[in-house]
């Protein structure tokens, strides 16, 4: 358990904070572009602070605080003109670097203007996301994580807000554990809930509860480490039986890419790539994204986007009850079921829960390091290595089987368009099933598995 003081800690983000001070060392995406393009201004809420995001008429973006200094009218209402955005109380007009271009109520020669600036954030766009840095200058490079710079897939983001800390969030990314009950017993009992379950073997939550029923049975246990690389660590496993040679306890699986970042693999991984995202809007609420990068193959003629899809999904069903007939959901009703920010004092670790435990010290050290003046980890400046970062994790160059042999993922995810005993696409199990191209990701994972099977029907 941490001391309140601990607490407080890792897991407050405002300005001045220790933990703010850190996620001011970083890129934030903070507002989908596909929801810019519906409205060139946006209000926009990222660690802790109020701020408003545009993209002016000669197509710059900028983003800044949200209230004109005139007479304190949010700029959320503001016009897009050539350049910058001019207010609607009395037109004073601000630039994307903050500085006040116009005040047309006041006199002609008055120099006012000049002697008034707000504060201005630089902004990128990046994989269909916009990103901040809110930081002090100069700003860093812009990480250019594999999946939002790949020159292929097929993109989709889905999203939630969370009325929970961030941290919360993160530290499930470090719990393996939570897999077997969380998405196998829960899940079964969501499904009885509704009268929908069945005795399917091939679906997730029973194939889960299975293998652990056979677990307790034989004695198993399960060790966890981290594996520590330059950009956080990956998850290391081991079941009882297995080696200390396995390519699971070496290599590990699913990359934490600090601060927030957790990727798939290392390693072959299969045409559904993702990344899960948990941004610190403010102390109690988090913005979480699960971005989506199917990778099909080359022979498919996948459509070009323009933009990457957005859909913000409800945490609730039409009844007022919690979804939890899909994965994503129920990690999420776990996170903010701990309350806004989980007492810590009052929590009771065990030995499963050392990889929780060892990105709560990576965390208080990288605090530390910026409050020593330092710069903490993945603070990239040298363009020549921000390119595809991840894809430097060991394991992750695809040589030797694939991690899903070992349990790393559930193969029903490679069978999104195979209906289940249900009824239901083994896709609607998955936040995928909330992809504004759901349709379009089914009919191609269909068509696949069609490629696959007549290939291997030719003989070698």
């Amino acid at each position: 358990m941490l001391t309140r003081e601990e607490n407080e800690y890792l897991t407050r983000v405002g300005p001045g904070t220790p933990g703010g001070e850190l996620m001011r060392r970083y890129w934030h995406p903070v507002y989908p572009e596909a929801k810019l393009r519906d409205n060139p201004v946006a209000k926009v809420r990222i660690l802790c602070e109020d701020l408003v995001l545009f993209r002016d008429r000669s197509g710059n973006l900028g983003l800044v605080a949200e209230r004109c200094p005139h007479r304190m009218t949010s700029l959320a209402v503001g016009i897009p003109e050539a350049d910058g955005l001019r207010c609607c109380y009395h037109g004073w007009l601000f630039n994307a670097q903050g500085a006040c271009l116009e005040q047309p109520l006041e006199p002609p020669d008055s120099t006012f203007k000049d002697r008034v600036k707000i504060k201005a954030y630089p902004v990128e766009e990046m994989g269909g996301l916009i990103w901040a840095y809110l930081g002090p200058a100069p700003a860093p490079l812009l990480p250019r994580w594999d999946l939002f710079v790949k020159p292929t897939g097929l993109r989709q983001i889905v999203s939630h807000t969370l009325p929970c800390n961030w941290l919360q969030v993160m530290e499930n990314r470090s719990d393996l554990g939570h897999a077997v009950y969380l998405h196998g017993r829960l899940f079964q009992y969501a499904l009885e809930r509704s009268g929908r379950l069945t005795d399917d073997p091939e679906a997730r939550y029973n194939a889960t509860m299975t293998l652990q029923a056979k677990d307790i049975a034989r004695g198993a246990e399960t060790r966890y480490r981290p594996i520590h690389n330059r950009f956080g660590f990956t998850k290391g496993r081991l079941m009882t039986g297995q080696d200390e040679t396995h390519r699971a306890w070496t290599i590990g699986i699913n990359p934490i890419l600090f601060p927030y970042l957790l990727a798939q693999g290392p390693g072959d991984i299969g045409i559904r790539r993702s990344y899960q995202l948990g941004v610190p809007i403010d102390d109690t609420t988090t913005w979480h994204m699960q971005y989506f990068c199917y990778d099909f193959p080359d022979e498919l003629d996948v459509p070009e986007q323009d933009v990457v899809p957005y859909a913000d999904v409800p945490l609730r069903g039409p009844d007022g009850a919690y979804l939890l007939d899909y994965v994503l959901g129920q990690d999420m009703v776990a996170w903010y079921q701990q309350g806004e920010i989980v007492d810590r004092t009052q929590e009771h670790l065990g030995v499963s829960d050392t990889l929780v435990i060892a990105y709560r010290k990576l965390l208080k050290e990288q605090i530390d390091i910026v409050r020593e003046g330092g710069e903490p980890m993945n603070v990239f400046r040298d363009v020549t290595e921000n390119e595809s970062l991840e894809l430097q994790v060991a394991g992750s160059d695809g040589a030797g089987p694939s991690l899903s042999a070992f349990g790393a993922s559930i193969d029903y995810r490679g069978n999104f368009h195979k209906p289940s005993q249900g009824g239901w696409l083994y896709i609607d199990d998955d936040a995928d099933r909330y992809c504004p191209d759901r349709d379009l990701i089914v009919e191609l994972f269909g068509r696949a598995a069609t490629l696959t099977d007549a290939r291997a029907a030719v003989p070698t």
